[in-house]
């Protein structure tokens, strides 16, 4: 066959299939989770308007022949409004969309006859643009946790102050004593000093207990039995503790429901740091006045020795110097030099050997005519930079004048 006779056959070109996108990949497999999820799922607007169920609501909440559960609320499914609930009048939906993170679980007795089910445990989570979504788990009606006691519902139930001295209160009043240099009281500072996650056990035992071995075990449980017992002594036995939270083979503090004082300092520091950061003299001044305030001493000073606090106590001591020298900075905008005065004496409290801080301080003490306290505190200083470094500081009072302050 010759060459001009040949039909020359060409492949096609491979049409390549378009590889889906992670929306279009993501998305009916967020269908199926939700269809075929063993818990019921329901979905629900700021209204309190069920958008969408799953199967398994809809057979634990088929209540009087209904097929449609998106004709109803939760408030009516779940009696979230009734006033002797355990949410005393408030609703699930409204509570989740005022919340940043899950609530914590609670037991709901349905307020009519249902099908699967007669009582569940419920928990709600915010979702985007307004939605929220609930998760009903079945309980069993014998239940002795008759009801859960939403301590979350009235803000925090505890209040730990860390920053100085440890103390603990709740509602009923201070809830201090001898225990909080004990094992539980240390358990309890050593769970704050890891919040925000959960401390596995293994972790708990190689601080308190080395030696390990299957009593550093039952020492721990009875340390957070004990914690518990001083934290809630109306507890019912049995009966989930509001918090100290067992989780994924450890245990950790709920936030949700015990204000931490670190915390509230660390927010407060953020908040004025951005804003003296963005130059906001007047809006940084507030937040950073805040937050030298809620700096009542180190971290955990009864716990002077403790490995495990080192490392938070340092974190927080920087941040703290960090708002003193702001704070320094946004009264110096507004030309306040008493205010000053006043952030540059704690900084130099907290760091003695912080030169600029020093000289700073005493050149505005002199400037302010207290040269007899410059006096009095450069003799102090440099007795200290002597002891530490073996020679006084670089500078002394009659040099400073002025030095380095300007509004």
């Amino acid at each position: 066959m010759s060459a001009s006779s040949q039909t020359i056959r060409t492949r096609a070109p491979v049409r390549q299939r378009a590889k889906p996108t992670p929306a279009a990949a993501v998305e009916p497999l967020t269908r199926a989770v939700f269809e075929r999820f063993p818990f019921g799922l329901l979905i629900t607007d700021a209204s309190s308007a069920v958008l969408a169920a799953n199967p398994s609501a809809e057979r634990q909440l088929m209540v009087m022949q209904r097929t449609d559960l998106t004709q109803d609320t939760c408030c009516h499914l779940l009696g979230c409004r009734r006033l002797d609930g355990p949410l005393g009048g408030e609703c699930l939906t409204v509570l989740a969309l005022g919340a940043a993170q899950p609530l914590p679980e609670v037991r709901m007795d349905l307020p009519v006859a249902a099908g699967d089910a007669s009582a569940l445990w419920v928990t709600a989570a915010p979702l985007a643009d307004g939605a929220v979504l609930l998760q009903l788990r079945p309980a069993d009606a014998r239940d002795r946790r008759r009801r859960t006691e939403p301590h979350w519902l009235n803000g925090p139930a505890l209040q730990v102050r860390t920053l100085g001295r440890t103390t603990v209160s709740s509602a009923e009043g201070p809830i201090d004593g001898a225990w909080l240099g004990q094992l539980p009281g240390q358990l309890l500072k050593y769970l704050v000093c890891q919040r925000g996650r959960v401390a596995h056990a293994d972790e708990i035992l190689l601080h308190f207990w080395p030696e390990g071995g299957r009593g550093a075990v039952v020492n721990l449980r009875h340390a957070v039995f004990s914690l518990r017992k001083r934290l809630e002594p109306a507890r019912r036995r049995h009966s989930t503790s509001s918090f100290v939270i067992a989780r994924d083979g450890g245990y950790e503090l709920d936030r949700r429901v015990i204000a931490i004082d670190a915390d509230d300092f660390e927010k407060a520091a953020g908040e004025g740091l951005r804003a003296h950061a963005q130059r906001e003299h007047g809006t940084a001044r507030e937040s950073l006045e805040r937050a030298a305030a809620l700096y009542g001493g180190s971290f955990l000073t009864d716990e002077p020795y403790a490995d495990w606090a080192f490392a938070e106590r340092d974190r927080l001591h920087e941040i703290a110097c960090n708002v003193l020298r702001a704070l320094d900075a946004a009264c110096r905008a507004a030309g306040d030099r008493q205010a000053s005065v006043e952030a540059l004496t704690r900084l130099a409290e907290l760091e003695p050997f912080d030169g600029t801080a020093q000289r700073t301080l005493l050149g505005l003490l002199v400037d302010l005519d207290r040269r007899s306290e410059a006096v009095r505190r450069y003799r102090h200083l440099r007795a200290q930079w002597i002891e530490a470094f073996g020679e006084p500081p670089d500078f002394d009072v009659r040099s400073l004048s002025g030095a380095n302050w300007r509004p």
